[in-house]
């Protein structure tokens, strides 16, 4: 009980002064177009009047709660602006949306907090945001404490709260929540593995519509895992996942036919599966294809485009992929 009010005092304190800034009576507000928590009657940041806003479709400066340009109302606007995913031009939106309550935005707010852009990096201020968003409804904000616990990227790396937080989000209806349940008992973090109850969340995940746990369902099933090894099956569900836009299960239907470790080898096949995954940003299957390139292993070599795919593979995040260049071409 105490650890819930000192919570809830912490999640006051760091979102009353956005909540009174929004205001109507309250001295400070925030700028629409710096983001800026300011006072008076113009940002003292960028000097823009009180209660400025840009339009997202048009870029038009107005006052009023619709774009005199476009017509577009100001709320939309700001929601688009907030989920653009360029975190400069997002931030104003973010802040102002997150300082009325709003659930996503509150969630990219704890984003900003965890990464220290705009803000100074304070994990605890991130938490508090993903807590208010779940409470608003927006169960993302459970997801984003689960995986930051999970992986220990705030810090501390507790698998026992991850899993406690994965939980309220899969009650909440995230399918991805339960996927993440189902590794658990796979693997046996924190609980007694349980490939029985594994299966179980992957089902309930891929039914409701998560690729990737098509694709751990197929593993189960290709090796036997909780069940009877059926192949037939296992492929079936690569091919789903696959269909649903799982890169990850793209680039394993590579890796399959290409090494023959299901099914009969078919380098062919291997190679249209990489490729349909590096279209999807998968560095792995880039790899693999400027290796296919460089060896001739499934098709005639080609070191100039082999290179450009090791090039693809660095862009996308590859650590080994600048030196396969590099050999390339001492």
């Amino acid at each position: 009980m105490i650890r819930k009010l000192l919570l809830g005092l912490l999640v006051v304190s760091l979102l009353c002064p956005l909540l009174s800034a929004a205001a109507e009576e309250g001295a400070g507000w925030i700028c629409l177009c710096c983001g800026s928590e300011t006072v008076g009657e113009s940002c003292g940041a960028c000097h823009t009047v009180k209660g400025v806003w840009v339009c997202g479709a048009c870029g038009t400066r107005n006052l009023t709660a619709s774009c005199r340009n476009c017509g577009k109302g100001r709320e939309n606007s700001l929601q688009e602006q907030a989920a653009c995913g360029d975190p400069l031009r997002a931030w104003p939106a973010v802040r102002y949306l997150a300082s009325l309550g709003h659930g996503d935005a509150l969630c990219a707010l704890a984003e900003y907090y965890a990464s220290g852009l705009l803000v100074p990096r304070d994990y605890d201020a991130a938490m508090a945001c993903c807590e208010a968003a779940a409470k608003a409804g927006c169960a993302r904000g459970w997801m984003i404490v689960g995986k930051a616990y999970d992986r220990g990227t705030w810090g501390e790396q507790d698998q026992f709260k991850a899993m406690t937080y994965f939980s309220r989000a899969a009650e909440a209806g995230i399918p991805e929540a339960s996927w993440y349940l189902g590794t658990f008992y796979e693997e046996g973090i924190v609980v007694t593995r349980n490939y029985g109850k594994a299966v179980e969340y992957y089902r309930a995940a891929a039914e409701a519509g998560d690729a990737d746990s098509w694709m751990s369902l197929a593993a189960c099933y290709a090796y036997g895992r909780g069940m009877d090894r059926d192949i037939d099956t296992a492929l079936e569900y690569y091919e789903k996942a696959a269909e649903a836009g799982s890169s990850l299960s793209l680039d394993y239907l590579g890796y399959v036919y290409m090494t023959g470790e299901l099914v009969p080898a078919d380098p062919a096949k291997g190679l249209e599966y990489y490729r349909r995954a590096a279209e999807l940003g998968n560095g792995r299957s880039m790899m693999a294809l400027g290796w296919a390139y460089q060896t001739g292993q499934g098709v005639d070599p080609d070191l100039k485009e082999a290179a450009r795919w090791y090039e693809l593979a660095a862009l996308a995040g590859r650590e080994d992929a600048p030196q396969a260049l590099a050999n390339l071409n001492p």
